[in-house]
């Protein structure tokens, strides 16, 4: 999973959320058990050392100075952390090993880090004092080390720190784990948008058959029963729309051979005989965007197209040479450039969206008006375009032009059903190919771009030589032809 996708992420955001939160918790947990258990040493140490206090005090009631100082000479031999001295009034030092006589009597505390260095081990310690004097005026001071105890302090911290970094690691790497298996169930549902979007409302989300659907197969379900209702709404309409158009199609075929057996009988009335005409050419236009609405439903409705190699070259070369002799005989010119690319297609589909094409730029263009047919692959796409140096179609209506029977006000005179560029965007959603309306400057180019190219077979394109009337010379083509 890509790092910048999953910092973008609102699962991946929340774990990282919940990881910081939760090592914020333990630092701060910390912080207070660090202080807790130093207030509670401190205690424990200062109960320790009153009660040998107390226990020296006993033992010089008992024997006087003498027995004081040897039972401090004996418990120093210990190693428990707790250090004793025994001076007289004049500061003399009589027994022990505390490294230091306390300036007053009651409770002091001694910093080992601020003591010079010494071969007394005490002497580096933070060492908790109590001093008393005795009855005699001797001063007797009891301390006891704070190492041992800081040293489990840290331990303690220590621990909890690992916990908290283990958890913390734990639970972002458990997040993770859960959100690899989200994601891919969310772009099942993402591909499945992108799917409909390109009109391909059979698509569907994943879902899964478990036993306690969670929120992300619920709203696969929605998803999935939103598409069928509308898929169902639109093939009624494009159902409908196909029974009209075939109904009608049928009387007004009848309408017109009559209208044909009576301009036979009538031909001595001239006046009649081009009134049939007129009616005639009417009764064509009409059957002719029948036959488109009836063209459109059937791309539109059925499931899958036959996939196979196909040329985009090929397919553009013959579609020009058949379109040649209508383009000369309107005074217009249609130069052909074009490189092989391949793309995994349907040959007929694919032909009769270059025939809209090029029968649009015919249609609604001025005479002289050049049409450059053009295929190739760029940046890893292959592509065809058909570009005019017409009047171009405003930006603002680009979009509309892809609709059914939207016409632009100046093509409304002009011979059409409003269908050609709406057949053409149906074959490109039933190719997975982007459809894009581009200003040519002047004029209008409307390019396919499809997908990944497939290696083809060399065309008749390639093998053969191919000369122009009026030569344009391209480095960039493989091969340049001017019908």
């Amino acid at each position: 999973m890509p790092l910048r996708r999953g910092l973008a992420s609102t699962g991946i955001r929340l774990a990282l959320m919940q990881a910081v939160i939760l090592i914020g918790a333990f630092q701060a947990a910390g912080w207070l058990v660090g202080i807790a258990t130093r207030q509670v040493m401190h205690r424990d140490a200062e109960a320790h050392v009153a009660a040998e206090a107390a226990a020296l005090s006993d033992e010089y009631g008992a024997g006087g100075r003498t027995r004081l100082a040897a039972s401090i000479t004996l418990r120093s031999r210990r190693t428990d952390g707790v250090y004793y001295r025994l001076s007289r009034a004049d500061g003399a030092h009589l027994a022990g090993e505390l490294p230091q006589a306390p300036s007053a009597t009651g409770w002091s505390f001694i910093d080992g880090d601020s003591a010079p260095p010494s071969a007394n081990p005490a002497s580096n310690q933070d060492i908790v004092v109590y001093a008393r004097h005795l009855t005699n005026g001797d001063t007797l001071a009891v301390g006891e080390a704070m190492g041992a105890r800081e040293q489990l302090r840290s331990q303690l911290l220590h621990s909890l720190f690992w916990c908290g970094l283990i958890a913390a690691v734990g639970g972002l790497g458990a997040s993770l784990f859960v959100y690899g298996g989200v994601v891919r169930r969310v772009d099942g549902v993402v591909e499945a948008a992108r799917e409909a979007s390109l009109g391909r409302l059979d698509a569907r989300a994943p879902v899964r058959h478990a036993f306690v659907p969670d929120d992300i197969d619920a709203l696969a379900q929605a998803f999935n029963h939103m598409l069928a209702q509308i898929n169902g709404l639109l093939q009624s309409i494009r159902q409908v729309s196909a029974d009209i158009a075939h109904d009608l199609r049928t009387p007004l075929t009848r309408v017109r051979q009559k209208l044909d057996l009576l301009q036979r009988a009538r031909a001595s009335d001239p006046q009649l005989t081009e009134s049939i005409g007129s009616i005639n050419a009417d009764i064509d236009e009409t059957l002719r965007a029948f036959d488109a609405m009836l063209r459109l439903a059937e791309i539109e409705s059925s499931r899958a197209i036959a996939l196979q190699p196909v040329d985009l070259a090929a397919v553009a070369l013959r579609v020009a040479d058949a379109y040649r002799p209508d383009a000369e005989e309107s005074g217009r010119q249609i130069d052909a450039c074009l490189r092989p690319a391949g793309v995994m297609g349907d040959a007929e589909l694919l032909t009769h969206a270059v025939a809209n094409l090029l029968d649009n730029a015919l249609k609604h263009t001025p005479e002289g008006t050049r049409i450059f047919l053009e295929t190739g692959q760029g940046d890893g796409h292959p592509w065809l375009s058909v570009s005019d140096d017409g009047p171009g179609v405003p930006e603002l209506h680009r979009a509309a032009v892809l609709e059914r029977f939207f016409r632009l006000e100046r093509s409304r005179t002009t011979a059409g059903s409003g269908l050609g560029l709406a057949i053409v965007a149906a074959i490109a959603s039933r190719h997975r190919a982007r459809l894009e309306l581009l200003d040519a400057g002047p004029g209008l180019r409307v390019r396919l771009m499809f997908q990944s190219p497939i290696a083809t077979a060399p065309s008749r394109i390639e093998r053969r030589h191919w000369f122009t009337r009026s030569p344009r010379p391209n480095p960039l083509v493989s091969t340049e032809i001017s019908l």
